[in-house]
This record gives C-alpha cells, sequence and structure tokens, in this order.
C-alpha cells in the first residue's frame, strides 16, 4: 500500500502510483489531501494510530471502536459548531427552547439520548452517530432535521463525513 499527502494547493497535475495509474481514492480538507490505495490509508489520515492496528479480528474491533470515537468527537463537535452559528445568526436562541431540547442537543454523543422519533428544530439540525441506532442496534432512528456520522465501516465512515462537508472523498472507479 501507498499514499501521498499533499499539503497546500494542489498540483496542477496530480501525482500517480508506481506503475503510472491513478490512485483509486483521494480525501481533501482545509489545504491538505491524501491520495491512497485503500480507504483504510485515508482512514489513518484522520485518526491518530489507526494505520498501526493488526489486520486481525481484534485489530477490526479496535477499528471500530477507534472510528466510533472519532465520530463521537466530530458529532459532538459539529453539533456545538451548528448550534452556535444558529445562535449567531439569530435563528436559535438557547434561552427559548425548552430543557429537553437543549438537553438533546448538547449531551455527549457517548451517552444514550431519550429515544426521539423526529427532530422537528428546523435551525439546528441533530447530529448524531449512526451506529447507537437502528439497523446497528436496537434504538429507533429519528427522522427529521437529523445529520448523521457513520462509522460502521471505513466506507460509510468517509461517506458521511464526506456528505457532511467536512471533507471531499473522491473515489476513482476505473482504478
Amino acid at each position: 500500500m501507498a499514499s501521498i499527502i499533499i499539503d497546500g494547493a494542489l498540483p496542477e497535475t496530480l501525482p500517480v502510483r508506481e506503475d503510472g495509474t491513478q490512485f483509486p481514492f483521494a480525501l481533501a480538507w482545509e489545504d491538505r489531501a491524501i491520495l491512497a490505495e485503500t480507504r483504510t490509508e485515508l482512514t489513518a489520515e484522520l485518526i491518530d494510530g489507526y494505520a498501526e492496528l493488526p489486520e486481525t479480528e481484534e485489530g477490526d474491533t479496535d477499528a471500530l471502536y477507534a472510528r466510533y470515537r472519532t465520530a463521537v468527537q466530530i458529532a459532538n463537535t459539529l453539533q456545538q459548531v451548528l448550534a452556535a452559528n444558529a445562535t449567531e445568526e439569530g435563528t436559535f436562541d438557547p434561552s427559548t427552547q425548552s430543557e429537553d431540547v437543549l438537553t438533546t442537543i448538547f449531551t455527549d454523543r457517548s451517552e444514550k439520548i431519550d429515544e426521539i422519533t423526529e427532530w422537528t428544530n428546523k435551525d439546528v439540525p441533530l447530529v448524531l452517530v449512526a451506529t447507537e441506532y437502528a439497523p446497528y442496534s436496537t434504538a429507533t432512528k429519528p427522522t427529521g432535521n437529523v445529520l448523521w456520522v457513520d462509522p460502521f465501516t471505513e466506507t460509510t465512515f468517509l461517506s458521511t463525513l464526506s456528505e457532511l462537508g467536512l471533507v471531499e472523498l473522491f473515489v476513482n472507479e476505473q482504478s
């Protein structure tokens, strides 16, 4: 496996693999990009220690847990940013919200949130970790204005980060 990290502006011509073909995966965020052979390499760039996990059943479990911990951190941070932005824009006033709404918004995503069937707050989307809900667990997945971080696989993890606009994920289907 091989990957190339590019800091700063992307060059006009992207680097290629040793055999002259394009890398099958790329991930870009802020002023950094990584071109990689696998999604594992992309994920390892985002999660400290991920590259050192063994390719065993125990390593797979540790990898899932590492993605989960990172998903919780991302969900917590993004939830706070969305609430702060809505407050700054004047579309969300915490002083007028119920205790239930505030608790739901600001509860750490590693803790259980009371079951919600639908999140109807249009001003602040609810950011949740998908593996806490069906089909991964018995908790009912809420509908409505909900954003998801899904750490179940490297594919779902990277895809949901891309859908949230936190990274740009590129998959070269021809490689």
